[in-house]
């Protein structure tokens, strides 16, 4: 059963009354759990568990992804949460000068989803890594079978004598390798987009654990490690796998043209 939200103060004013929305939306959805709301949108959930909070307006992309989460279209909390904006920004402007707004401590519950949040980016990291090796093991398991299949086919061309299955033979080299070579870079595409979406999480992790300093250890690994090897670290793998099908495609170039001089 889901906690109880924390009643909203009553001075919240217009940014109390979103919030208040935004939990009757929430209602309206099943109350689902902020962790169930979190790993659907992949938005922090102390994120919006705060926007629901309100001690402050939450960014358009916390309150987006709120919404979305509760099966609502989006469009239209936009006009609401730009009024709110705005007129936040009128009554900041007339605070007088040398004056401070209250500040609202860190609640408990806030300390036990701060730590909660960290738990579900190290899921949605993790998920996401397993998503790249999974590419890039299909793309290895790929590789291998066409580069045998073509081994096979170039070796019978040679060997075979119908010189009308010669050139069918040779023909499959080029187009297996040529066919190799752009699923290769196709795999390397959805490889580089789900660590991509890892290094956004892992960032997520290092803003919650800044004294972890997740970043500046993984950005002095990497130097180092480029630093020791600088001519192999600038080679892609992804370009080495490429250039083997492309030879698959020049060989059967080569065989293509040998059969047809044979005839």
């Amino acid at each position: 059963m889901p906690r109880p939200e924390r009643p909203l103060r009553p001075e919240g004013g217009l940014i109390a009354e979103f919030a208040q929305e935004l939990r009757l939306l929430r209602e309206k959805a099943g109350s689902p759990k902020y962790l169930q709301m979190a790993r659907r949108t992949g938005r922090s959930r102390t994120a919006l568990a705060e926007a629901a909070g309100g001690d402050h307006l939450p960014s358009w992309d916390t309150v987006k992804a709120f919404v979305e989460a509760c099966g609502d279209a989006p469009e239209t909390w936009l006009p609401r949460w730009e009024r709110v904006r705005d007129l936040a920004r009128e009554s900041r402007a007339s605070v007088p000068a040398g004056s401070e707004l209250p500040k609202v401590p860190a609640s408990p519950q806030q300390v036990n989803d701060m730590s909660d949040d960290v738990t579900v980016l190290l899921q949605l990291w993790q998920e996401q890594r397993n998503q790249a090796r999974q590419s890039e093991n299909q793309r290895a398991v790929l590789s291998a079978l066409i580069v045998a299949v073509c081994a096979a086919a170039g070796v019978a061309t040679v060997v075979v004598q119908p010189a009308a299955f010669r050139g069918f033979l040779a023909t499959a080299v080029v187009v297996f390798g040529a066919a190799g070579a752009l699923t290769c870079h196709k795999y390397y595409e959805r490889h580089q987009m789900h660590m991509s979406e890892a290094q956004h999480l892992r960032q997520q992790i290092d803003q919650l654990r800044p004294h972890l300093g997740i970043e500046r250890g993984w950005a002095d690994t990497r130097r180092r490690h480029a630093g020791r090897y600088l001519l192999v670290y600038r080679l892609r793998l992804h370009h080495l796998w490429v250039f083997v099908h492309l030879v698959l495609v020049v060989v059967g170039l080569v065989l293509l043209a040998w059969v047809a001089s044979t005839r």
